[in-house]
């Protein structure tokens, strides 16, 4: 058995994702063979404590400007590696600035550094015009060179993920692991439960019912939906498309036929909305490997996905042009398959090796 200690990079905030990747990590570490000791990084005070992890506060504040942030986090994570002495080093979010920082952190103290590529950084700038363009550009293509090329391995989330990270360094040890989903909360129904749901969630019975989950911007494919909600409504075709998140298109998506904005939704009942819907559609534009589409695959929910970072991989369907989606969503989908990339033993075992290996640089 290895004994390990890990100082996990979580900054001043974790994004919901983010904990529930590191809950699920954490979860699935749990039998793997090695006595893992994980600190989270977190700024005190900011209520993201997360079971399994103890919190420290090596002196992280919030800054507004990303320089400030890359400043005050390498000095907070090179104070706690040269106190706490962890085995290694991980960046699970944010890559090119958390990674930036944990990657400098790590060679200021000779600590190993595992970096977590899981999203499409490198191509931010592309939906943004004019200076805020320039600074995405620099944001992530500048500081995102320093992870690539000084930690010790970065992990990836799919095929989309590893291009993307050798294009830039052939030389580093990059794995391929996808994120891992409950399936314990997250798993089919009878489809008389299903109805049921659907009944107790006022969906109509006599409509097809997508479900979207994510942010209302233009970014996450808001456009998109309303687009093709009103095609779909002039075609006449019997839908209701409901969308959980919150952002500033919801009162455009309230004023949209057949589209029905719910706001936010607490996680836990997210299980039986995914239960009770005909189709999941993820229209974003940018992505890494969305959890929503995972957690609807595991509910034995087909989804219908824009085909971006490594969405495909993980969705019944895809597309590439805005024009596909409406046909794509009156047709029939199998669920997509969680194959054996997704099975927990497998993940487990490749996570355990990853970290172990990393740590083994030292």
């Amino acid at each position: 058995m290895t004994e390990l200690r890990v100082g996990v990079v979580g900054g001043t905030r974790l994004p919901g994702n983010v904990r529930t990747f590191l809950e699920n990590i954490r979860r699935l570490l749990t039998d793997a063979g090695h006595d893992l000791n994980c600190d989270l990084l977190i700024r005190e005070g900011c209520g993201e404590d997360v079971d399994g992890y103890t919190p420290v506060d090596p002196g992280l504040s919030e800054t507004e400007r990303a320089i400030g942030t890359l400043r005050t986090l390498t000095q907070a994570v090179t104070t706690y590696a040269n106190e706490q002495e962890p085995d290694l080093l991980w960046q699970v979010t944010k890559f090119p600035l958390h990674g930036c920082a944990t990657t400098i952190a790590g060679r200021r103290t000779g600590t190993p550094v595992l970096t977590r590529f899981a999203g499409d950084n490198f191509n931010e700038f592309r939906f943004s015009e004019g200076v805020s363009a320039v600074k995405a550009f620099a944001l992530n293509n500048l500081f995102g060179r320093v992870p690539v090329h000084g930690s010790e391995r970065v992990i990836v989330l799919g095929p989309h993920g590893r291009s993307e990270i050798k294009r830039r360094n052939d030389d580093i040890p990059v794995t391929e692991i996808p994120q891992p989903v409950d399936r314990d909360k997250f798993s089919p129904v009878p489809a008389e439960r299903e109805r049921e749901l659907a009944r107790e969630l006022g969906f109509p019975d006599e409509e097809r019912i997508f479900l979207t989950v994510g942010r209302l911007t233009e970014r996450k494919g808001m456009r998109t939906l309303v687009e093709t909600a009103e095609e779909l409504y002039g075609r006449g075709e019997p839908f209701r498309w409901y969308v959980i998140g919150d952002g500033p298109m919801r009162p455009e998506l309230a004023a949209t036929h057949g589209v029905e904005p719910l706001g936010r939704v607490d996680f836990v009942a997210m299980p039986d909305y995914y239960r009770a819907a005909d189709l999941v559609v993820h229209p974003s534009l940018i992505e890494g490997l969305p959890n929503v589409l995972l957690e609807a695959a595991a509910c034995g929910t087909p989804t219908v996905a824009r085909n971006v970072g490594d969405s495909a991989t993980a969705a019944s369907a895809s597309f590439e042009d805005d024009a596909e989606l409406a046909d794509l969503l009156t047709g029939e989908h199998d669920t997509a398959t969680l194959g054996e990339r997704f099975n927990p033993d497998r993940l487990r075992e490749a996570y355990a090796d990853a970290l172990v290996e990393t740590a083994g640089e030292k």
